[in-house]
């Protein structure tokens, strides 16, 4: 790996940058005090409420013009996509976040390396996908479809490459902008192809691909802006950031398939009509877990750059304990509006999702927590920690859900996935509760500072109506 840096004579030569310039990357992107978790909290959850709206848009004009059917057939297409790419790309979003966060490799030796391994990823993912539409005979004899859902893979991985660099560094400004824009540019291409050309199934996956264009080139110019782009490989780099990638990797994988298995056996045991209704029950169900999730990330990011671990777990715990509750009460409106919901939204034809969503809601409402407390754990540099749980819990889901498959259809497999969320969250509890050494009561019951706490994480002018508020109530 070479740089033109200019040695004293004014000659050429190699080597890494001179440490003032060393200091001024790895400090680049560090926020300051100005720049506090509140402000990219807010910016995050905007980003994330743009991106769901998009796809939520998008997954409805499916669901009306593709009928139960072909929804179903672009789960089986996508969701094997999904779980490749993230067999594929090895953890190496999370391990690059870690070793920046941690100041272990600096920027300009890591992503010459990071770039070389996208296009082997990308084989491997492509490789995996295909494998499994043979096992699974799905878009059996139309190579033009299973081409298209595997198009978007190398797209995604270079994507999801960039963006480990920007949580690293904690620039979260430019990792909502690689979020909402494919987002909105796949609804764009949804509405034209599928909407207005008719293009069916093959309209939405081209989509997709579309969406992925988007998101790639826009990660690839941000990243530029971060340091030059270039091909390179440093063995030193890649060994540790495997090593560490591998256990992010695994616990991903083992999660996703936990997310995912019921599409997968649903695709292979049943037909694309019950694939399409479980598909969009289960759209809906995790909208609950939007609460969490719009700030994994930023936790992900503050949490590799944690100097003191204990007091980053306590501000995890405050915010498991409130993302509970209003999962709870965001659920029960989802669980009294389904009956009516469903019709309104997709038609008649995917009335039956109702009762399927109102049995994964039990399962997903729980989860919140395991998902929380995981972020915690990774940021930590524990990954394997999930593991632990999840491998077994796994095996849970597959035996539940072929069981239940057969005899149920869709609403076994909502059942055997809530049953099994549930069992993993009570297990996570457990297992967090013992590596942190924060006894399950502190972990479970609200706690004396917890307000006191969210208070003084609300934005300026509604911390101070809270404060009024709360003095007016002490008088």
């Amino acid at each position: 790996m070479t740089n033109d840096l200019r040695d004293p004579a004014g000659k050429a030569g190699t080597g890494p940058p001179a440490p003032a310039a060393a200091a001024k990357e790895q400090t680049a992107g560090k926020p300051t005090a100005s720049r506090g978790f509140v402000r990219d909290a807010m910016g995050v959850v905007t980003s994330r409420v743009a991106v769901r709206a998009a796809q939520f848009v998008s997954t409805l004009i499916m669901a009306r013009l593709l009928g139960p059917a072909g929804r179903g057939l672009v789960s089986a297409l996508t969701v094997p996509q999904q779980l490749s790419v993230n067999i594929a790309e090895m953890g190496m979003r999370q391990s690059t976040a870690f070793h920046l966060g941690r100041d272990i490799f600096p920027l300009h030796r890591l992503q010459p390396t990071l770039l070389t391994m996208v296009p082997i990823a990308s084989i491997i993912a492509m490789v995996l996908s295909i494998g499994y539409f043979e096992f699974a005979h799905i878009a059996e004899g139309d190579w033009t479809l299973r081409l298209l859902a595997v198009a978007p893979i190398p797209l995604l991985l270079c994507a999801s490459y960039a963006s480990g660099v920007f949580l690293g560094r904690q620039r979260i400004g430019e990792f909502r902008k690689t979020s909402w824009r494919p987002a909105f540019a796949t609804l764009l291409l949804v509405v034209i192809l599928v909407g207005w050309a008719g293009a069916g199934v093959k309209g939405a996956l081209i989509a997709t691909v579309g969406g992925g264009i988007v998101s790639s080139v826009y990660a690839l110019y941000l990243l530029g802006s971060e340091s030059p782009l270039r091909l390179g490989f440093d063995r030193e780099v890649a060994s540790r950031l495997q090593r560490r990638g591998l256990s992010y990797a695994a616990a991903l994988v083992i999660l996703t398939l936990n997310y995912r298995v019921m599409i997968l056996l649903l695709a292979r045991e049943s037909t694309l009509a019950e694939v399409g209704l479980y598909a969009q029950a289960m759209a809906i169900a995790e909208l609950v877990w939007e609460i969490p999730t719009v700030l994994g990330s930023l936790l992900l990011s503050r949490g590799v750059n944690a100097r003191d671990s204990l007091v980053f777990s306590r501000k995890v715990l405050l915010l498991a304990r409130f993302s509970f509750v209003a999962a709870v009460l965001l659920s029960v409106g989802i669980g009294l509006a389904a009956e009516f919901l469903f019709p309104l939204l997709y038609g008649a034809r995917f009335a039956n999702s109702a009762d399927i969503c109102v049995a994964l809601l039990p399962g997903i409402v729980a989860f919140i927590v395991f998902k929380v407390l995981n972020t915690d754990m990774a940021g930590r540099g524990k990954p394997w920690a999930s593991m632990l749980i999840m491998l077994p819990v796994l095996v849970l889901n597959v035996v539940l859900g072929w069981l239940l498959i057969d005899r149920y259809g869709a609403i076994g497999a909502a059942f055997a996935s809530s049953v099994g969320y549930l069992v993993a969250t009570v297990g996570y509890v457990l297992l967090y509760s013992r590596l942190t050494g924060i006894p399950l009561r502190e972990m479970l019951l609200p706690q004396p500072g917890d307000l006191t706490m969210a208070v003084k994480a609300l934005p300026g002018p509604a911390k101070r109506i809270a404060q009024r508020l709360g003095a007016g109530r002490e008088r």
